[in-house]
C-alpha cells in the first residue's frame, strides 16, 4: 500500500486500517501478556482471587490500563482509553449479558471482552476517519491530541 500521511516513528507503516491494525495487535502475544499483566494488576488488593464470575470493576479497571500498552503510532493515537458506559455498550452490541449483575464468567469470557472492546474502538475510530477525515490526520499527525494533554 501506498501511504499518504506523514512518514514519522511508528506512523511510517500506516495506511488508513485501523481495524485490522487493532485486530493484529488483538491477535498478538504483546496484547495477551499486556491485559494480563493489567488484570493482574487490578486484581491486587481484591480480597480472594477466583478468576470467576470476574467482576465488571475489574473489566473496567483493565480495559483502562490495558489502553496503556497499546503500540505507538495510529492506535496509540486515535484510539482514546474506553470509559464504563463504553464498555457496557460495546458488549451490549454483540449480546453480552451485563457484566454488572453476575461478571464475566471466567477469563476466557473476560478476554474475549476485552477483545470486543477494543475492536468496537477501531470501528469508531475508523468511522471517525471515514466521516471527519481532516479531524482524523490532524489526531494523526499530532496538531490536536484528543486525550486533552
Amino acid at each position: 500500500k501506498n501511504c499518504e500521511l506523514p512518514s514519522f516513528d511508528a506512523m511510517e507503516d500506516y495506511c488508513g486500517d485501523l481495524v485490522e491494525e487493532m485486530e493484529n495487535w488483538l491477535s498478538s502475544d504483546d496484547f495477551d501478556r499486556a491485559w494480563r499483566e493489567c488484570y493482574d494488576r487490578a486484581c491486587k488488593g481484591s480480597t480472594g482471587r477466583s478468576d470467576r464470575n470476574i467482576s465488571e470493576t475489574l473489566l473496567l479497571q483493565t480495559a483502562a490500563s490495558l489502553h496503556n500498552h497499546l503500540p505507538l503510532g495510529a492506535l496509540e493515537r486515535m484510539i482514546p482509553a474506553p470509559d464504563a458506559e463504553f464498555v457496557r455498550g460495546a458488549l451490549e452490541a454483540v449480546g453480552v449479558e451485563d457484566p454488572r449483575r453476575a461478571g464475566l464468567q471466567d477469563l476466557e469470557h473476560f478476554e474475549a471482552a476485552l477483545v470486543v472492546v477494543y475492536t468496537h474502538l477501531a470501528h469508531c475510530a475508523s468511522l471517525l476517519e471515514s466521516e471527519m477525515p481532516g479531524m482524523a490526520h490532524a489526531i494523526l499527525t499530532g496538531k490536536i491530541d484528543p486525550r486533552g494533554a
